[in-house]
């Protein structure tokens, strides 16, 4: 009779995750900085004969570990996992993955972002389902967009400094207008174009970028970046995480900086820093008569391993120029081994630049396009088709910006027409 009562039973609870015996638990990974998520799980559990007692799981992880939300069964007994509920109730994005941990070895069931207030659950059909903040299902990525967006843009550049170095557009007039970078200081700001702002908060103004809202559902991503300009040259989608103000140019000692830690929009949606980079750059022209090759940043890593060096690897591009002019872009080499930047401790500058503005930026290099032939249209190397491929995931508060890489010309680089096409899925 026990036997028959399960085998009518079984068949209905459609459990779909199975713990077995003493050896399986299931576990959840959280990674970011600012955790905080809620769970809850129900199951029951069934010997060879019968079905027992049902059990719920219910706890609040704060921190980026590995914590059991189900544990192991009795030997020779089975927990069948009937719902769990997973929900991000922070402020910022984090990493979650749900595995079964079985003597020691793990097997990932599933992973997923869940940006703040997002919820990812596991239902009665086995299937996995994730939830936006307002409660609408996420399409996965074969399912159409919920909504495109073109963002356009035109600049009129100044000349490069010399053949090789690198242009910022970011002062330069046109759609959207020049920056007001304002006056944030040598500790900088965290930048959020999800607003105009005021100049130096951070916001769309302070960087002539565009206001790009945070989506209602879903996230946006960079399905396509093209352009039109007078200049053959590469050209680099970047986002703009933080920038500073107020360094002392002719100071060659370290210039403390307390950045704090970046917004929540490195590779993954965290505050890691992974896959960001760091830039000088001139905001007027500065007087330096020769090339400087001696300025190096204090830095934490990605990996939260403090006091690293970046470092211009003393060539063409990658150094400051003579008499760098407004625009100039000078990256920075991370230390050896290192993926990202997750906050700046201080400046170095080495040789003094006698006068003029500089400011330092850390950024994500989001794509690049290459324009070939004067006055004809770029290709796009972000782009792809919408229902199987979404793009460069855009974070929210993205500041879409623009460089051009290693000048073939000093010729001033006009943008005549380019265009950001975003993706809300």
């Amino acid at each position: 009779m026990r036997a028959l009562l399960l085998s009518l039973l079984l068949p209905s609870l459609a459990f779909g995750i199975t713990l077995e015996g003493s050896t399986d638990s299931l576990e959840l990974v959280t990674t970011g900085s600012s955790v905080s998520i809620d769970y809850h799980c129900a199951y029951a559990n069934v010997t060879a004969t019968a079905l027992t007692t049902p059990g719920t799981s219910t706890g609040t992880i704060t921190t980026a570990t590995t914590t059991t939300i189900i544990s192991a069964p009795s030997a020779s007994n089975w927990r069948h996992i009937k719902t769990c509920n997973i929900e991000n109730s922070g402020t910022s994005a984090v990493g979650v993955t749900v595995q079964i941990d079985r003597s020691a070895s793990n097997r990932i069931i599933f992973s997923v972002t869940l940006q703040p207030s997002e919820h990812l659950t596991k239902a009665q059909d086995s299937d996995f389902h994730l939830y936006t903040a307002a409660g609408a299902e996420k399409s996965d990525t074969g399912s159409a967009p919920y909504s495109g967006r073109s963002l356009s843009f035109s600049k009129i550049g100044t000349a490069f400094d010399t053949i090789g170095y690198h242009y910022n557009f970011g002062a330069a007039v046109g759609f959207p207008g020049a920056e007001s970078a304002g006056t944030p200081g040598v500790n900088g700001v965290a930048t959020n174009c999800s607003a105009v702002g005021t100049a130096g908060s951070g916001g769309a103004l302070s960087l002539g970028a565009h206001v790009l809202a945070n989506p209602s559902t879903g996230g946006w991503y960079l399905q396509r970046f093209g352009l039109i300009s007078s200049v053959v040259a590469t050209y680099e989608a970047i986002d703009t995480l933080w920038y500073n103000t107020g360094l002392t140019v002719t100071t060659t000692t370290n210039q403390a900086i307390t950045s704090g830690a970046m917004p929540a929009r490195d590779v993954n949606g965290t505050t890691n820093g992974e896959g960001l980079r760091i830039a000088l750059r001139a905001l007027t022209t500065v007087a330096n008569a020769a090339a400087v090759a001696n300025t190096t940043v204090s830095y934490t890593n990605s990996a939260g391993v403090a006091g690293r060096t970046a470092t211009f690897s003393g060539t063409v591009g990658f150094q400051a120029p003579a008499t760098a002019i407004i625009g100039t872009w000078m990256p920075f080499t991370l230390q050896a081994g290192d993926t990202g930047v997750r906050s700046i401790e201080g400046i170095t500058l080495g040789t003094s630049y006698v006068s003029g503005t500089l400011t330092l930026a850390v950024y994500r290099p989001l794509a690049m396009t290459g324009v070939s032939v004067a006055n004809y249209p770029s290709g796009s190397l972000s782009g792809g088709n919408a229902l199987t491929s979404p793009g460069v995931r855009l974070w929210n508060g993205t500041c879409l910006g623009l460089t051009a890489l290693g000048a073939v010309a000093t010729t001033a680089p006009n943008v005549y027409s380019g265009i950001f096409e975003v993706m809300e899925r």
